[in-house]
């Protein structure tokens, strides 16, 4: 059985406090002790106590502890009398026990209920306190700024002051030399010519040589104390229920540990000579017309041709406004189409994003990308 500690209550009627909770009756006005609620002196409800701090309290010896129970009072359903749990019959009127449903708790509760009910009930028609709009139009207002603020850098700005001065274009081709390499490797590949071998360190293995000692700090949970709380019986005593504390405790211990070396493991390396198409030189061919066509390139018998690139671009100023020239690139097809002295209309985003040559409504016609 938990050990118990006595409880008090304040009568309802004439407010005389701290009454013991084994006293049924109001010392001072004889009122019954009824529906009241239990504390302990000097404690608040879900505190934690040491052991020596329990002491402060009224604790209950096993005879009284077992006069007085663990269990809850009960009510009696026909005269609302209190009845301590270990009486079957009410001392008021006499009905069973077992005609009752109700203890102290469950009166208690609907105490507390009926309570806020009628509160609720009394505050009904209170006037509202006026919402404050003062907060959301200052979210309104930034949520449409920053909106705002979305829209333009998202919109579009297109020039039309554009004339195109110059146009150009340019296409490579990469000569590739068929060039001999000395080389190593663990294999000899296909097509070289063995220059030689060698015996030498492929890679290491690990491989365990002894073990040592070593210290390891390392913790653990331990009982420290215990705390205990104070739960309400519903009768006029608290119970104490007790749960264990822990602390971490460290402490050093000696475990032992591999420790390998490494031992090399020897292979053969393969020394040879090869052959290998590699990029040699290049050979470029331009204009600032739309006569665009690929070098003719003349090959040595150990040369051949490789990756072909190309470039086409037109450079526009500005007719109204004074501004450097700006050079852009774009696909052949659409460069063919424009000529030296045309107005264009060349559409941007404000982010930064690539532009794109438009109609005079922004209208997308060709992709171009700006030469830095």
């Amino acid at each position: 059985m938990a050990k118990l500690v006595m409880g008090y209550w304040d009568c309802p009627v004439c407010g005389n406090k701290e009454i013991r909770g084994d006293v049924t009756n109001c010392p001072s006005c004889g009122r019954a002790r009824g529906d009241v609620k239990f504390y302990v002196k000097g404690y608040s409800e879900g505190d934690s106590l040491r052991e020596e701090e329990l002491n402060q309290f009224e604790r209950l010896d096993k005879k009284k502890a077992e006069e007085m129970g663990s269990n809850p009072d009960w009510y009696c359903s026909f005269c609302n009398s209190l009845n301590s749990d270990k009486a079957d019959v009410c001392s008021n009127c006499g009905a069973t026990r077992a005609d009752s449903e109700a203890n102290y708790f469950d009166r208690l509760k609907k105490k507390q209920e009926e309570e806020a009910a009628e509160y609720a009930a009394q505050h009904a028609n209170d006037p509202k306190q006026k919402r404050s709009l003062k907060p959301l139009i200052i979210i309104a207002v930034i949520v449409l700024a920053l909106v705002s603020v979305f829209a333009w850098m998202n919109g579009n700005k297109t020039a039309g002051d554009l004339k195109v001065t110059d146009i150009s274009w340019i296409r490579n081709i990469n000569i590739e030399e068929n060039r001999m390499f000395s080389e190593s490797g663990w294999s000899l590949p296909a097509g070289a010519e063995q220059t030689g071998t060698k015996r030498e360190i492929h890679h290491y293995d690990s491989v365990l040589d002894h073990y040592e000692n070593v210290k390891v700090r390392r913790s653990r949970q331990v009982f420290d104390h215990n705390e205990t709380t104070l739960e309400d019986n519903g009768n006029g005593t608290f119970r104490e229920v007790s749960r264990p504390v822990y602390k971490t405790e460290y402490y050093t211990e000696t475990e032992k540990r591999p420790v390998y070396r490494q031992v090399p493991r020897y292979a053969t390396k393969y020394y040879y000579n090869i052959w290998r198409w590699t990029p040699s030189r290049d050979v470029t061919a331009s204009g600032t017309d739309h006569e665009a066509a690929w070098p003719v390139p003349e090959l040595a018998e150990n040369e051949r041709e490789g990756a072909r690139t190309e470039d086409y671009r037109f450079t526009v100023e500005h007719t109204e406004k004074k501004s450097d020239p700006t050079t852009y690139s774009l696909a052949e097809s659409d460069w063919m189409q424009i000529n030296v002295g045309d107005q264009l209309f060349i559409t941007s985003k404000r982010t930064g994003s690539n532009p794109y040559i438009s109609d005079e409504k922004g209208n997308k016609l060709a992709e171009i990308r700006q030469v830095k």
